[in-house]
């Protein structure tokens, strides 16, 4: 009996994945593919301009990079992934799900499908940025990939005119995913637990809405983020920025006391630890 391999086993799940979605994932590999992926990520990002040009596209998938999209049963191209070479491994540069394909576990089948390639092409890590404040795909990145973070960059892309991140600094955490790790391995199974913390707040939930940001030393802490930020920008800038420099300071001073970030609670609070 032939054993399987982390690569095939990673198949597998990005198989069960697309099938439970009832989608398929296909290479974008022509000129008219990448027209499309283009126009679907300018389309999530709500821009006038493109934000990952067809031809960028193009080359990326040339070169040996991950260009992939997720296709209904009737062909339409719901969800494209980007992801580039990189020193470390795979940089995973762009994720986007349209509308009429949202919670149907695409982003879910796209990750583990990235997983699978970067396992058959001899990749072992997988590294992206995400919006600390966009609580769902901080807890999707921790909990349903096992995925880890190793920083904290302040304003990472400098101002941005998309309809998602106009107005706002593009602080991001730095995500690494280590495909063989025991957390990626645990999460093939099962999404991994929410963490029950009694550590104190740095940033809390006032009766406002607005966070509260407290000094905290010793070696854990719990920073809270927003439910929707999305809706707070929309509804009141000014929140969406006193919550964007509180999880920045709380989480940047929490880094510099040693610790790290080991996952979230179910209230959406990061938790922050020293390691043993």
């Amino acid at each position: 009996m032939t054993l399987a391999t982390p690569a095939t086993s990673a198949a597998e799940v990005a198989a069960r994945t697309a099938l439970r979605s009832g989608v398929q994932l296909r290479e974008l590999d022509t000129p008219y593919a990448t027209v499309q992926g283009a126009e679907v990520l300018r389309a999530v990002w709500s821009s006038a301009e493109s934000v990952a040009p067809s031809n960028l596209l193009r080359a990326v998938q040339q070169c040996g990079g991950y260009v992939f999209g997720v296709y209904d049963e009737d062909g339409v191209l719901l969800a494209v992934s980007v992801g580039l070479l990189a020193r470390e491994g795979l940089h995973s540069h762009i994720t986007g799900v349209v509308p009429t394909g949202q919670r149907r576990g695409l982003g879910l089948a796209l990750k583990q499908h990235q997983r699978a390639w970067a396992l058959e092409h001899g990749i072992t890590t997988i590294s992206w940025t995400c919006d600390p404040l966009v609580r769902r795909n901080v807890a999707f990145n921790l909990h349903a990939l096992g995925a880890r973070v190793v920083g904290y960059l302040p304003d990472h892309y400098g101002p941005m005119n998309d309809g998602v991140n106009k107005g706002d600094e593009s602080d991001r955490l730095s995500v690494h995913w280590d495909l063989l790790s025991p957390a990626a391995v645990a999460a093939e199974r099962a999404r991994l637990p929410w963490l029950v913390s009694t550590a104190p707040h740095a940033v809390a939930l006032g009766p406002d809405g607005l966070p509260v940001v407290t000094a905290v030393t010793g070696a854990e802490r719990q920073v809270q983020l927003p439910e929707d930020v999305e809706g707070v920008r929309r509804a009141d800038p000014q929140a969406g920025r006193a919550w964007r420099l509180a999880v920045r300071e709380g989480v940047l001073a929490g880094l510099a006391q040693g610790q790290s970030v080991t996952g979230m609670t179910a209230d959406g609070a990061l938790v922050m630890e020293v390691s043993p």
